[in-house]
């Protein structure tokens, strides 16, 4: 299984940044680019200008991600089938087979649910690269996300909650994936902001993933790790290449859904873990999709508009360098995440009651810290 990763990394390493160079070269020849003088209002007056690169940078980075994520993904599938059908191929080591052999019946069992998966993410990605070009209006995309997540959870991706409503869990699975898709869209206001978060958050998933022995979510998780360690360092301050909607919009697609199959493998159990484990693991995305969403309402304005009220704003208007307040985000991401971990190996509902208690404490911290920009 170890070799198998490996290569999934490697693959998904190499494929998105060479598909980031090139994109990064084609995209001026096809102004594919985000200008920081471009109107934002689709229509319904004047919006804060929150762009703060001072020239045009490309587009097209989140085509590099979905392809660097998708391409191994339907490679390993293509090799189940194969296997399945006709045992291990020439092209395929002994090392790779025999460890996933006595599984092969069970993933070509999951593999129509895994290709709804990989066709809403080219729907999610194809529906951010629109925008990025013609810059569709928030309900539209919104409509189109909910469409998307409705067809995954008619397909047998959603939570259970441990209750034997099938309806409420397709309910809490759709509005569980549209907010995650969102707070990642929500997160790419600063160069490598949200690229590095969903890093991060991959990478501890994982080991999540590995802990629990949900090595399907795991190896559907690396080539994600391996498609944004490719794209980060052109996208790291000063980017040279944007991700855009296409890329935002996808890697929370893609983290959401796991999170969601993560838990429906579960399975029943007294614990709260299941149910838990998620929300700390995306606290900080979700803690800035809620804080921005509160404040612009406060100030009687749409929360679907961007502006410049998100939590990396914010720090700037603390006293930190955009670059500082990206740093200080990612450390809170890992602090924060990292506790996903340790819920393995704390016992008890007492360990987990407390390992909220610290994800609650983090967060809280940051409150008090936003709150001298009011004083």
């Amino acid at each position: 299984m170890w070799a198998a990763g490996v290569i999934l990394l490697a693959v998904a390493f190499v494929l998105s940044t060479s598909l980031t160079l090139i994109i990064r070269k084609a995209a001026p020849r096809l102004d594919f680019l985000d200008r920081p003088d471009e109107p934002l209002d689709w229509g319904r007056g004047p919006v804060e200008r929150r762009k703060t690169h001072a020239r045009a940078i490309p587009y097209g980075g989140g085509i590099a991600i979905f392809l660097g994520v998708t391409v191994p993904l339907a490679c390993a599938a293509a090799a189940v089938l194969y296997s399945h059908a006709y045992g291990r191929a020439w092209w395929l080591p002994e090392a790779m087979y025999e460890p996933v052999r006595v599984h092969l019946s069970g993933a070509v069992r999951k593999l129509p649910q895994f290709a709804a998966v990989l066709a809403g993410g080219f729907v999610i990605c194809l529906l951010g690269l629109i925008d990025d070009r013609r810059r569709l209006g928030p309900v539209t995309k919104l409509v189109v996300e909910f469409l998307v997540a409705g067809m995954l959870a008619a397909v047998g991706v959603r939570v259970t909650l441990f209750l034997h409503s099938e309806l409420l869990g397709a309910v809490v699975t759709v509005v569980w994936i549209v907010v995650i898709t969102n707070a990642f869209n929500f997160l790419d206001n600063m160069d490598g902001l949200s690229a590095g978060v969903a890093f991060i958050i991959a990478c501890v998933f994982v080991l999540v993933a590995v802990e629990d022995g949900q090595l399907f979510i795991a190896a559907a998780l690396i080539p994600l790790v391996g498609a944004l360690a490719g794209f980060l360092p052109f996208n790291c301050s000063p980017a040279s290449i944007f991700m855009g909607d296409a890329g935002s919009l996808f890697i929370g697609y893609f983290l959401a859904v796991l999170s969601v199959l993560f838990t429906f493998y579960s399975g029943p159990t007294v614990s709260f873990r299941p149910v838990v484990l998620p929300l700390i693991i995306f606290a900080v995305p979700i803690y800035d999709a809620v804080s921005v969403t509160v404040i612009r309402l406060r100030e009687s304005r749409s929360p679907l508009i961007g502006d410049k009220r998100h939590l990396s704003h914010r720090l700037v208007e603390l006293g930190l360098t955009e670059r500082l307040a990206v740093l200080a985000i990612h450390l809170l991401t890992l602090g924060i995440a990292l506790a996903a971990v340790s819920l393995y190996l704390v016992h008890g509902t007492f360990g987990e009651v407390m390992t909220i208690i610290q994800t609650l404490t983090l967060l809280s911290l940051v409150v008090v810290m936003e709150r001298a920009i009011r004083t």
